[in-house]
């Protein structure tokens, strides 16, 4: 009889541990199975840990706690540092690390569970087997085991302490106990949800002691010892927590329901709501981040939801038994970390803890439906169906789990969606890069938490050049940088490029207004540039004196661009003339040919801005040609375009400005231009013009020869003009041009030798018969810097411009350029034929609806206009016709502005033009001409109903100096002409 009792025992132990060893071999594939590959990407919590991890295998830390995102207790940090130990240093080996944690998680709860619900030696714990499975198949398990992070620790430790707690229960030994406070102390320093355990025994150990006498006489002083082990495990965590609380404590602070300093304002609604979106997380509605919840869904699959609910309301009216309170207790407590935060709801990784239980609660479910039927279904098939329909449940909530979290990542991974590759892809790059004596620097922006600086990048870097995260903040940054490449000779900065330059503000890894390129480039100088798909790699050779700063001082200015902003303060200045620059030399307004100078202005809303605005910072010669620009979109320290900004916000911006190569020594106009980024429309000062003089730069010869591109070359053989000189090539903006205008042309000139002879030039045009029709004499470079001043070795851009005759007939012109030296022809060389386009003239005055005479300046005579309408709505569009006519021919080519003003004189409509849509210059107007100039004004859609006027007239696009306007009776008006009222109506 003995035998055959002992013979079922270890029967019954043997289905045990065979279906143990299934879910095992079950669980291990799931959570193994394409590991390095999916989750797909590596993201900041993964770099934190790998990052972490080196450091301790440096033997450059063994954190307590780590200061970094907002504050991580160790554990998995410690594991991943040992998975690098055996494996080395990779993404695998990190998610090794917690997919080991989560196989490990399985067998310990099967022990845990037969604790708790212990059965006869002949059968076996279905509990027990079901409880595994649902932890090994767990969709929420499987994503937290492949995860590589810290959230997988609390179920495996949580467990492990609960099972030594039972284990001493049921046992009566006290060794238990103390294993038990070791793990449960240990538990601690894994993931932040476990602070909640403690509450949990306290509430579990008050009933016990309470309600149960033969509790208290037996376990007493087993609880206390318990309690007093795992205080003494966390003594030193303790000790952290009480001299670091802003850090221990971080991210409950920030998160948490009832902090009115953080929270909505009504904190009881807001727990209620917290709480009902957390608990309803296990059956109905999962969390919204697809890397906790890639399949979208709640943490049950609808089948084990029904054997989970069944569970809790079989436990929930068993609650008076201490096992089925226990487990109630476990669940409810360790779900409700989630319930105290109003951010990110409902949350899987705050909720983790309540995984275990959760999974017991399943099994109960499982096993409270077979002992139902058996008690009171007699027919003897009830067993059969039940044995029939579990492994149908068993197998249908595993493809669910597989289906639910596999296919989504390997659909994502297909696509190319690779969270993090960009970052993967840098590592690589920076570690097949040296920098000699060099540093490098990953710029994020200021939404980027300080607590989470690149991990992602520095765990998978293995070069010897130090890296360092700088948050590019107006404010630190300088600062920061200064630090940073303190003792290095060359610093290479990783410059993001996924962002869209209006949406900059959602950005975290980006540095939109180039700050680190601004102050790199203004001491120091960029050295090498490669471009990748998703980043550049700048390398910049460092100053020796490190005191990186955007501006010292500020000139105080007051220009108004459109009644939108206001341009408070600007500094400026250029470049020494070595590689780099010291403080003092980026000050003195120099700046050799070639080198890039800086401007920074500083700006104020004058009301809410109505657009997007961008700058234009540019170098202007003589001539009104461009000599350097630089073009950026404006925008706030927190990187928001100006529709953003509120009145009276203040901003400043940085433009790193080139003087081109080429270009001659002298002094050149720095000038500001700020336009509608949208339209591309300059905004007008208030005053007059659309550009601000900001002063002057001293252009001084090149610390090399500066490297050009002609739009066309010249053979040399050809290009040799006078001795020592040789024209390498030209620039021709427009080949075809019209009467009146003027032919600009840019020449670039090397120099063989020393020149030591003063030359003239001209640009000549002829028809085909050789006959001149235009031509400019001209000293190279505007006279600035004649021939006797030229170096070997120098190259130079020389623009000149040729006024066409009003009457120049329509054809096509050979382009000349000859060279003289004392009235005496050295040579010519023939550039190319460009085509002169006549245009229909009218000198009859034809019918005109609003007749209105008025003279500008001396030359134009305004006959009067037709409009379309005068009542439009907001959006709506206004066609005007102005009739002008020449009262002689013009040297300057003047713009006309058209402005619909509101009754406080705002322009809430504009078009400046010249006349003609840009075809009829007034420099191309004959003698009692007449011209039909049309406008199309675009209606601000945010105009107001009310009455408005249109004024006109005409202003020196050079100077922005408007045309005095004179009445018939040539007395001086103004310097615009006020056509009739427009009705601006509500839009239907």
């Amino acid at each position: 009889m003995l035998g055959s009792v002992r013979s079922r025992t270890l029967s019954a132990k043997k289905k045990e541990y065979l279906a143990l060893t299934l879910i095992m071999a079950l669980a291990i594939f799931v959570r193994f199975h394409q590991l390095q590959a999916i989750p797909v990407g590596v993201d900041g919590d993964q770099g934190a840990d790998g990052y972490g991890a080196k450091r301790i295998l440096r033997g450059e830390e063994y954190p307590v706690y780590l200061s970094n995102r907002w504050g991580v207790a160790p554990m998995h940090t410690y594991l991943v540092a040992f998975s690098f130990a055996l494996w080395g240093t990779s993404l695998w080996a990190i998610r090794f690390a917690s997919a080991a944690v989560g196989v490990l998680t399985i067998p310990v709860l099967f022990w845990l569970a037969k604790e708790i619900f212990p059965t006869d030696e002949d059968s076996p714990s279905l509990v027990a087997i079901l409880s595994a499975f649902w932890i090994g198949t767990s969709y929420w398990h499987i994503t937290f085991s492949r995860a590589g992070q810290d959230p997988a620790t609390l179920p495996l430790f949580s467990s492990a302490a609960m099972y030594f707690l039972w284990r001493g229960i049921r046992s009566q030994k006290r060794w238990p106990f103390l294993v038990s406070g070791v793990l449960l102390g240990a538990t601690l320093y894994g993931y932040r949800a476990a602070r909640f355990l403690p509450v949990f025994l306290v509430i579990l150990f008050g009933c016990w002691v309470l309600n149960d006498a033969a509790f208290r006489q037996r376990h007493l002083v087993n609880v206390a010892l318990l309690v007093m082990v795992a205080a003494v495990t966390c003594i030193p965590l303790a000790v952290y927590a009480a001299v670091h609380p802003e850090v221990f404590f971080s991210r409950e602070v920030h998160v948490f329901v009832f902090n009115p300093e953080v929270g909505r304002g009504t904190p009881v609604r807001d727990f209620v709501e917290s709480l009902v979106r957390t608990m309803g997380m296990f059956s109905f509605k999962g969390d919204y981040n697809v890397v906790w919840n890639p399949g979208r869904r709640p943490v049950l699959d609808p089948v084990s939801s029904v054997c989970f609910l069944i569970g809790l309301a079989v436990t929930a009216l068993r609650w008076k038994s201490s096992t089925y309170r226990f487990v109630l207790l476990w669940f409810l407590t360790m779900a409700l970390p989630g319930a105290f935060t109003f951010e990110h709801l409902p949350s899987f990784t705050r909720g983790i803890g309540a995984l275990p239980a959760l999974c017991l609660l399943s099994a109960i479910g499982v096993a409270s439906v077979k002992s139902w039927l058996e008690a009171r279904i007699s027919w003897r098939g009830a067993r059969g169906v039940f044995w029939a329909a579990l492994p149908c449940i068993l197998v249908s909530t595993t493809l669910l789990s597989y289906r639910d979290y596999f296919v989504p990542w390997q659909q994502r991974l297909a696509k190319g969606e690779i969270l993090g590759l960009t970052y993967i892809k840098a590592a690589a790059v920076m570690n097949a890069t040296r920098i000699p004596n060099g540093v490098w620097i990953l710029p994020a922006t200021t939404l980027r938490p300080r607590e989470l600086p690149f991990y992602e990048v520095s765990f998978l870097y293995d070069g010897p050049e130090p890296e360092s995260t700088i948050y590019v903040d107006e404010e630190t940054a300088p600062t920061d940088l200064s630090e940073i490449c303190d003792g290095q000779q060359q610093a290479a900065v990783v410059n993001w490029k996924w962002y869209v330059l209006e949406e900059a503000y959602t950005s975290w890894n980006s540095d939109p207004k180039a700050l680190m390129d601004f102050l790199l480039r203004k001491y120091g100088r960029e050295l090498d540039r490669n471009a990748y798909e998703a980043f550049d790699v700048i390398t910049y050779q460092l100053p020796e004196s490190l005191a990186f700063s955007i501006a010292e001082n500020f000139e105080p200015l007051t220009v108004n661009f459109g009644d939108e902003l206001i341009l408070t303060g600007m500094a400026f200045g250029g470049s020494s003339l070595q590689d780099t620059s010291t403080p003092q030399e980026v000050e003195r307004r120099e700046l050799p040919s070639g080198k890039s100078g800086w401007v920074v202005l500083r700006w104020r809303a004058l009301g809410a801005p109505s657009r997007n605005y961008k700058v234009a910072v540019h170098l202007q010669d003589e001539g009104g040609h461009i000599a350097g620009q630089a073009d950026k979109l404006l925008l706030s320290n927190y990187l928001h375009p100006t529709r953003d900004w509120q009145a009276g916000q203040e901003e400043i911006d940085y433009y790193t400005l080139p003087s081109w190569g080429g270009t001659a020594p002298g002094r050149y106009k720095l000038g500001v231009t700020v336009y509608d980024a949208e339209s591309l429309e300059a905004v007008g000062v208030v005053g007059g013009g659309q550009t601000h003089e900001l002063g002057t730069i001293e252009i001084v010869r090149p610390l090399t020869p500066g490297a050009v591109q002609p739009q066309v070359t010249i053979a040399g053989d050809i290009g040799e003009l006078a001795p020592g000189i040789r024209l390498l090539g030209y620039d021709l903006p427009r080949r075809e041009v019209t009467p009146g205008d003027k032919l600009s042309v840019a020449l670039y000139w090397q120099t063989l030798e020393d020149v030591n002879r003063d030359y003239l030039l001209a640009v000549q045009l002829t028809d085909a018969q050789g006959q001149v029709w235009a031509e400019e004499f001209d000293p190279p470079v505007y006279g600035t810097y004649p021939t006797t001043d030229w170096t070997e070795g120098e190259i130079l851009r020389d623009w000149h411009a040729v006024p066409l005759p009003a009457d120049m007939a329509q054809a096509s012109y050979q382009i000349s350029v000859l060279m003289s030296e004392d009235d005496s022809l050295l040579n010519r060389v023939g550039l190319e034929r460009i085509y002169v386009r006549g245009r229909a003239r009218q000198f009859v005055v034809p019918e005109i609806r609003h007749s209105r005479e008025a003279r500008l300046g001396e030359g134009i005579q305004f006959l009067g206009y037709d409009l379309n309408t005068n009542e439009v709505s907001a959006g709506g569009t206004l066609h005007l016709t102005l009739y002008w006519q020449a009262l002689g021919e013009m040297q300057v080519s003047y713009k006309v502005f058209t402005h619909l003003l509101d009754a406080e004189n705002r322009i809430r409509g504009q078009k400046d033009s010249f006349p003609g849509r840009g075809e009829a210059p007034t420099t191309s107007w004959l003698e009692g001409e007449v011209i039909a100039d049309e406008y199309e004004i675009v209606v601000d859609s945010a105009a107001p109903p009310g009455e408005y006027v249109i004024e006109i007239g005409m202003y020196d696009a050079n100077t922005g100096q408007r045309l005095l306007v004179y009445d018939i009776r040539g007395e001086l008006q103004e310097d615009r002409i006020l056509l009739e009222g427009i009705r601006l109506v509500a839009s239907e």
